[in-house]
């Protein structure tokens, strides 16, 4: 089955799913709402299932891909409040000093889209670091719906700086 896209869906349903992923509404809020877009052979859980990122099938480039070094890295927090831990890649056969690209995320965390994200400029010959700001609170989660909520709890004023 192929993995539909934002084009086959109702505008409505795609801005309940933003208002779903941004925090403004909860999971059940989403599926009660979403059951008017549901049909006999899609419910609204499995519209949910649609919507929602699939890091596997979206993963470009593999973690063990041998023309990239890649690790787990943490460094102290520029506002001195802790550490904060980092994905770095880079290709694996980089000699001397390589442009930088910080990768910036929504409020996810650290996720597998994220750290594929840094895999593939690092292959464009980037030093590429994505940061989790979601260090504090351990961390990315596995989970959106998880990674969501702890954003919401990060005290904003005493979370380690990225930068």
């Amino acid at each position: 089955m192929n993995r539909k896209t934002a084009q086959d869906f109702d505008q409505e349903l795609l801005i309940l799913f933003d208002a779903y992923v941004h925090g403004t509404i909860d999971r059940r809020g989403f599926l009660e709402r979403a059951q008017k877009f549901a049909t006999a052979s899609m419910t609204a859980g499995a519209l949910l299932a649609a919507l929602s990122p699939n890091f596997a099938a979206g993963q470009q480039i593999a973690k063990d891909d041998k023309r990239l070094k890649t690790e787990l890295l943490s460094y102290a927090s520029s506002a001195g409040s802790g550490t904060v831990r980092g994905y770095l890649a880079k290709p694996a056969n980089a000699s001397g000093k390589l442009p930088g690209v910080l990768v910036i995320y929504e409020n996810r965390g650290l996720n597998p889209h994220i750290e594929d994200i840094a895999r593939r400029l690092a292959l464009d010959n980037f030093l590429a670091f994505a940061p989790d700001a979601l260090t504090p609170l351990g961390g990315y989660p596995g989970d959106e719906d998880k990674a969501r909520e702890l954003f919401s709890k990060l005290d904003q004023k005493s979370a380690p700086k990225t930068l």
